[in-house]
């Protein structure tokens, strides 16, 4: 699990320095997509729900770190997501493209739900998705589109991120 932890932990903090750097600039992208939660739904859909609540956790750790979000919010969003998608862990085969496209869509609505309800708690300073703006909607097409490009990817090293026998 350490081995998982640790590379995962790795990959969040290079996939937000390419958000941060990369895809924050390109002009055509009105939104960035969460590379990050992507990485976690993928860890926490191959290893259950331990590993994924532990990999969210620590990678959003990092990200709050990173970013000018309240400490925690990211970690608590991040290992919520990584649970629940933990949950579906052997219920149904990674396709190419429809499944994974869907599993981004629906952690992006998570992870939005999840935000409206912490910001009850962390206070103003918190922003949250407005549902009617066009902001939410192009990233969660953003993030359905980048689920599977992703998932390939991270399918290519099956030794980095999955724990116990292949």
């Amino acid at each position: 699990m350490g081995r998982v932890l640790a590379w995962t932990c790795l990959t969040a903090f290079f996939l937000s320095l390419v958000s941060a750097t990369i895809l924050s600039n390109v002009a055509f992208l009105p939104v960035v997509p969460d590379l990050v939660l992507l990485l976690v739904v993928y860890v926490s859909f191959v290893n259950g729900t331990v590993v994924g609540s532990t990999a969210g956790f620590f990678s959003g750790l990092l990200l709050d770190f990173l970013s000018a979000a309240p400490i925690g919010l990211n970690a608590c969003t991040k290992a919520l997501t990584g649970f629940i998608a933990g949950k579906f862990t052997g219920s149904f085969n990674l396709d190419r493209v429809v499944i994974p496209f869907a599993m981004g869509v629906i952690a992006t609505l998570f992870k939005a739900g999840t935000i409206l309800l912490l910001s009850f708690f962390f206070g103003p300073g918190i922003v949250t998705y407005r549902l009617v703006g066009p902001d939410f909607w192009l990233e969660l097409l953003a993030n359905g589109v980048s689920t599977p490009i992703l998932f390939s990817l991270l399918a290519m090293f099956p030794t980095l991120y999955r724990h116990g026998r292949i």
